[in-house]
């Protein structure tokens, strides 16, 4: 089902179903400032074994959490450098994903087949995702949406392949193929594992 939100001010009632759904195992498409992306409850395990499925991933894959500030990510985190708290204060929210190594507090689905115990953390700039952290009292966990090999950034395709798979795919238009900067902290220094969108106005910075 493809879901009209509005661009400056989506409806909460809307926002406040998708959120219930998402804590009973459901999963969503939503626009990101990057591609789209499915998203489920991270403390739902159908929710995100669901996801695997979907986008065919091997479980011991990393995937991504979104929060709606660095406080919450922080909470999940095993060590937040002062290198990464600075940067994120300047550039968040934004196209970034930051790589940590978590700790015993993250829902253990999003990392339960991992060896290494990663995780992705993105603040999202896009007004639907941000919204709907501010109402859903929990972490939302999330991936890219692909099909076979090839992200999927036209709303029309999206909808062709994942209508009947998903609970809802939230309209955003046709989105550029730009990915994320992947920013990794879990060593002595910092990592740049992918140049992605907003990595020359963050270069800088670092």
């Amino acid at each position: 089902m493809l879901i009209e939100l509005h661009p400056d001010n989506p409806e909460i009632r809307i926002l406040k179903k998708i959120s219930e759904d998402l804590k009973n195992g459901e999963v969503y498409i939503f626009p990101t400032d990057t591609v789209y992306a499915l998203i489920a409850d991270s403390n739902s395990k159908k929710g995100i074994e669901k996801i695997f499925t979907l986008k065919e991933m091997n479980k011991n894959k990393p995937l991504t959490v979104l929060c709606k500030d660095i406080s919450t990510a922080s909470e999940f985190i095993e060590q937040l450098p002062n290198e990464a708290y600075r940067l994120m204060k300047k550039i968040t929210p934004g196209p970034y994903t930051f790589v940590f190594k978590s700790n015993k507090n993250l829902p253990k689905y999003s990392i339960v087949n991992q060896k290494t115990k990663t995780i992705g953390v993105r603040f999202p700039l896009s007004i639907y995702l941000t919204e709907l952290l501010k109402i859903h009292d929990s972490l939302i966990t999330t991936t890219s949406v692909v099909l076979e090999d090839e992200f999927l950034t036209n709303i029309s395709d999206i909808e062709k392949e994942f209508d009947s798979k998903v609970k809802g795919i939230i309209n955003g238009g046709n989105l550029k193929n730009e990915l994320s900067t992947i920013l990794n902290f879990t060593g002595e220094e910092l990592v740049i594992e992918r140049i992605g969108k907003g990595y020359d106005e963050m270069k800088e910075l670092i």
